[in-house]
């Protein structure tokens, strides 16, 4: 296990994370100044885990075969210049483009970034590591947030230059830091790319086998967090008419809560806890508290079980990646592809059905995502061990 290649990639990821989130703020406010539906909120969502569904595992599988590096230098490249594209756009139709390339080409580096950590690894010690990856996400996304809603609450437009631009900055940091460690393909060798998600498996949904739970499971989780995630902001916005900036604080609380569970209390758990108790615990407990959130009257119980579900969510993840890596014995970037797309199916129907139950109450898409823990918790029962 190279220590000083799995710090560099922390660090380079925290930037990354920092770097990605930052448009998320403002993005109620170019729905709202453009004049678009409340939905669309779920569908710029969607579209990207459309992206991310599609693609996951293709550049999982061409990562394996051509190296982690220019995956990644290629994931953070594209994505800048989309985003860019999506804040500068004042129609719909280019808008929805540039969210299917930012889908394409963020799940590039986050799928090629995920196999590098695990490449990294040693079994022992990834769940460690997979919580000190999600903790530089969680701390991203609390830099991210907070810069770009201050730099977009007069003009949504800066926070997506600026976003362009960092990504530029990124390319370089990779081009000098980070190293290949993944064989490459010799010259002769045959180019193969996996393409079947697109064609699904009653394997792959195989409530009787421990890949086919944790898979099922990583949908659900997601569809949890995505409803939660793609609302709070217009929630923050467009119900309490709140600017930017609080938009902004609303998530750099929500990530601080994340890093103190993800690098205090995770790697604790780790080790003093079986990693299949912790995860149907932290499951259940997640889920409960969300549905609680949205039926209490009281904006202050409702604070409080926000603030429990953010925690005990957090864990969730790490632990889920930790498990299907040590299923896996072998060929993580496209596993860790095939874990991207259901993730991504999660995203598609948390994004969606938030989007759209919103104007039916806008509490509605809080407990929709509880619920799905809920069921993610169900279906953990039946894990083999």
């Amino acid at each position: 296990m190279n220590k000083k290649q799995l710090n560099q990639l922390l660090v380079i990821n925290l930037l990354t994370m920092t770097t990605f989130n930052m448009a998320h703020p403002v993005t109620p406010k170019l729905i709202n100044e453009l004049q678009f539906p409340s939905y669309m909120f779920g569908v710029f969502f969607a579209l990207m885990a459309v992206a991310n569904y599609v693609m996951s595992p293709i550049w999982g599988s061409l990562s394996d075969q051509k190296g982690r590096k220019r995956f990644l230098m290629i994931g953070v490249i594209g994505y800048g210049l989309s985003q860019v594209g999506f804040g500068l756009s004042t129609t719909l139709f280019p808008i929805l483009i540039f969210r299917l390339l930012g889908g394409t080409f963020s799940i590039c580096y986050i799928t090629s970034a995920l196999a590098y950590l695990t490449d990294l690894t040693e079994p022992k010690e990834r769940m460690k590591y997979l919580s000190y990856h999600t903790a530089t996400l969680s701390l991203g996304t609390s830099i991210g947030g907070l810069l770009g809603g201050y730099l977009g609450e007069t003009h949504y437009e800066y926070t997506f230059i600026v976003q362009g631009l960092f990504c530029f900055v990124l390319l370089g940091i990779f081009a000098i830091c980070l190293k290949e460690i993944q064989p490459i393909m010799h010259k002769g060798d045959k180019l193969t790319v996996y393409l079947d998600h697109l064609k699904p498996k009653k394997t792959m949904f195989d409530l009787k086998s421990s890949i086919g739970i944790m898979i099922l499971v990583m949908t659900f989780i997601t569809i949890t967090t995505t409803a939660y995630n793609s609302t709070i902001n217009y929630y923050v916005e467009s119900v309490l008419n709140m600017p930017s900036t609080v938009n902004g604080l609303v998530m750099a609380i929500g990530g601080m809560i994340a890093l103190i569970m993800n690098v205090g209390v995770g790697p604790y758990l780790g080790k003093k806890c079986d990693e299949y108790k912790i995860i149907k615990s932290t499951t259940f407990i997640a889920g409960i508290l969300l549905v609680l959130a949205s039926v209490v009257s009281s904006p202050v119980l409702s604070l409080v079980f926000i603030i429990g579900f953010i925690a005990s969510s957090a864990l969730v993840v790490p632990i889920q990646q930790s498990i299907v890596s040590k299923i896996a014995k072998e060929n993580y970037g496209e596993v860790m592809g095939v874990q991207g797309s259901a993730k991504a199916l999660g995203m598609v129907i948390g994004s969606l059905g938030s989007g759209f139950i919103f104007s039916l109450g806008s509490k509605l898409p809080f407990f929709f995502a509880g619920l799905f823990a809920l069921l993610a918790y169900l279906i953990l029962k039946k894990l083999p061990r």
